[in-house]
């Protein structure tokens, strides 16, 4: 395959720039019991390799790649499209990192992969970029920035979070036209239950969900327990059997 699925190419359109905005597309993989991970936040292989294949080309669509610290101390993930044929050098995506108080781990992998300048495939990768909080300490941001990640302060709502309600100019201001929001559960259900735009329309504009034939049982679900109250609706797309799961897409009505 050497180019996109055609579902995704005809379902999720990766650029908002005629109504002069991002696009943004909210994404994640669940159990039939709407489970993303086990006890604690363990991670569980959910894809089948037909839908992570997928996965990776979904994230060659998006300019970047936004998951929360939370996400990225748990599974330490690389944030590329590295299944995808090298010899097609489709360019990474960006990773971003939310992260108010600027907890980022100096030995995440996406950082050392950084500093060595290459993939183990020998693919160029992208810096990882820190969204955090204006009021972080000046020795903790050039803490993180001696070790190579670039640090961008942002103002923090009332809560002390980073309001979904600013991503659109945060990415804009930044040179992206389109995100690609993995998560964790906390940033899901952040973005699940955020407001509209001020134009009216949808803050998210794509959601694609993965859906694994198994149960976990205990463990994290999609939103954390008690924030499954007020959820909103989603309008049906299509859906795609890859392999052994079923892939959604939907946007919020």
């Amino acid at each position: 395959m050497t180019s996109p699925p055609e579902f995704l190419k005809n379902n999720l359109p990766t650029s908002s720039a005629s109504i002069g905005r991002p696009h943004i597309t909210l994404t994640w993989a669940q159990s039939l019991d709407s489970k993303i991970a086990g006890p604690g936040g363990q991670r569980v292989i959910l894809s089948g390799k037909e839908s992570m294949l997928m996965t990776h080309w979904m994230r060659s669509m998006h300019d970047a790649i936004l998951i929360g610290v939370n996400t990225l101390i748990l599974d330490d993930p690389r944030l590329q499209a590295n299944l995808l044929p090298p010899s097609l050098n489709i360019p990474p995506p960006q990773p971003l990192i939310l992260d108010p108080k600027l907890r980022f781990p100096v030995t995440a992998r996406i950082l050392g992969e950084w500093n060595t300048k290459v993939s183990e495939r020998g693919r160029t990768v992208r810096q990882p970029w820190i969204i955090c909080g204006e009021d972080v300490s000046l020795k903790r941001k050039e803490q993180v920035e001696i070790a190579g990640g670039r640090v961008i302060p942002v103002p923090l709502d009332e809560r002390g979070h980073i309001s979904p309600s600013s991503l659109p100019s945060i990415i804009s201001n930044l040179g992206l036209k389109s995100v690609m929001i993995e998560g964790g559960s906390k940033v899901l259900s952040t973005f699940l239950h955020c407001p509209k735009r001020h134009d009216g329309s949808n803050l998210v504009d794509s959601v694609v969900i993965t859906v694994a034939p198994m149960f976990i049982g205990d463990g994290i679900g999609v939103v954390p327990q008690g924030e499954d109250i007020g959820l909103p609706k989603l309008k049906y797309i299509h859906t795609e059997i890859m392999g052994k799961d079923a892939v959604m897409i939907c946007s919020k009505e």
